[in-house]
């Protein structure tokens, strides 16, 4: 049985919702119908009911895109689209159906290699740096680390592959043996405390270890580092400066509230806090708002953040896709008279960072922010 055989109604509900084309990211890049939300539910629903079966382009199609969750936050519904797309993915990928450079990249994850995690002391916490472990190297863990030691908290930093990546291309047999390693690691440690290096890391071990049978044990908990950072003392103000916060699509995933309906009315611009609440979002703008930074924000924030191409594993599966929603995401910053972009995630940051070109914006990784560097 199909995973997708599970959302036939939703699916026939959702082929004609009008949310499809103001969230939509990759088509507004592309301005190909084929990258709609509409035009990946009708071809969803259409391989549910038989129709159709998975082709090359059809499993092209849903990869050369998001998992679409800034369309279950704009529709005032909030079907799940994204766990619609994970399933597809899934599907494909357990049929051997996965485009070439999709394989590439669960393979090259597949084969990282993992340290054992650090013995951590009673009463200190475990840093769990899997959204680090993504990227090239790993300086942003210097920031992460020197950040929570200012904030008095001592952490050792473990840098492991969660398995978010391999299921979010719909690899789940690695994603779970992934997990596994991870849980494994965890009790080994001996933390109770698990503090993610980003949303990501925090999604795959709340929502989808327990989906694996692998939650961890009742008395670990997983906080989210930048919950950690803001609440230690705040730090030096400096002068004001116009900030603008940048969510990544994992923080709608373990967010507590989705957008109020008011939050898609064209031109509401009044209270940030009803486009999704949730100490995803409250953590890294109280630190921000601390320091002195003056905020600004458009349509496009928390629970409708757009994409900064980084999520999902676009930037490793379509690079140019990625690259083209990290410009739109720059751009939109500036647009708001931003002068510096922060974000709690990692990814999100390194990315971000490698198409500031000549813009007069400055990227920075929220532990980076509070370290000054």
């Amino acid at each position: 049985m199909k995973r997708l055989d599970t959302h036939k109604k939703a699916l026939y509900e959702l082929r004609f919702s009008p949310m499809c084309k103001p969230a939509g990211e990759v088509s507004n890049l592309t301005q190909q119908e084929g990258h709609t939300t509409r035009a990946h539910v009708i071809m969803m629903w259409r391989v549910a009911e038989d129709m159709i079966d998975w082709g090359p382009r059809e499993a092209e199609l849903l990869y050369e895109s998001t998992l679409d969750s800034i369309s279950e936050a704009f529709d005032v519904f909030h079907y799940p689209i994204s766990r619609y797309m994970l399933d597809a993915r899934a599907d494909v990928w357990d049929a051997g159906l996965a485009p070439d450079c999709v394989k590439e990249v669960v393979a090259a994850t597949s084969a990282q290699t993992v340290e054992r995690p650090p013995i951590v002391a009673e009463g200190e916490a475990l840093l769990l740096a899997s959204e680090i472990a993504q990227l090239e190297d790993t300086t942003l863990l210097d920031s992460t680390r020197v950040a929570l030691l200012n904030a008095g908290v001592d952490a050792s930093p473990w840098v492991a592959p969660s398995g978010a990546l391999a299921y979010a291309l719909g690899a789940h047999a690695v994603a779970k043996e992934q997990a596994l390693k991870v849980k494994e690691g965890i009790r080994d440690s001996g933390a109770q405390t698990i503090i993610a290096d980003g949303p990501e890391t925090a999604w795959v071990l709340k929502n989808i270890y327990p989906e694996f049978n692998l939650g961890l044990a009742e008395d670990v908990t997983v906080r989210l580092l930048s919950e950690v950072l803001a609440e230690a003392q705040a730090p030096p103000k400096r002068e004001v400066w116009t900030v603008f916060v940048h969510d990544s699509r994992p923080a709608y995933l373990i967010a507590e509230g989705a957008p109020d309906t008011r939050a898609i009315l064209p031109g509401y611009f009044y209270d940030e806090s009803i486009f999704g609440s949730g100490i995803v979002y409250e953590a890294p703008r109280h630190i921000v708002d601390s320091m002195g930074g003056q905020r600004v924000f458009g349509t496009w924030t928390r629970a409708l953040a757009k994409s900064s191409g980084s999520d999902d594993g676009l930037w490793l599966t379509h690079p140019e896709l990625a690259a083209g929603l990290a410009e739109q995401r720059l751009d939109y910053a500036l647009g708001l008279g931003a002068v510096t972009l922060v974000t709690d995630s990692p990814i999100a940051a390194a990315h971000l960072s490698k198409y500031i070109g000549e813009r007069p914006l400055e990227v920075k990784l929220l532990s980076e922010l509070l370290i000054g560097g």
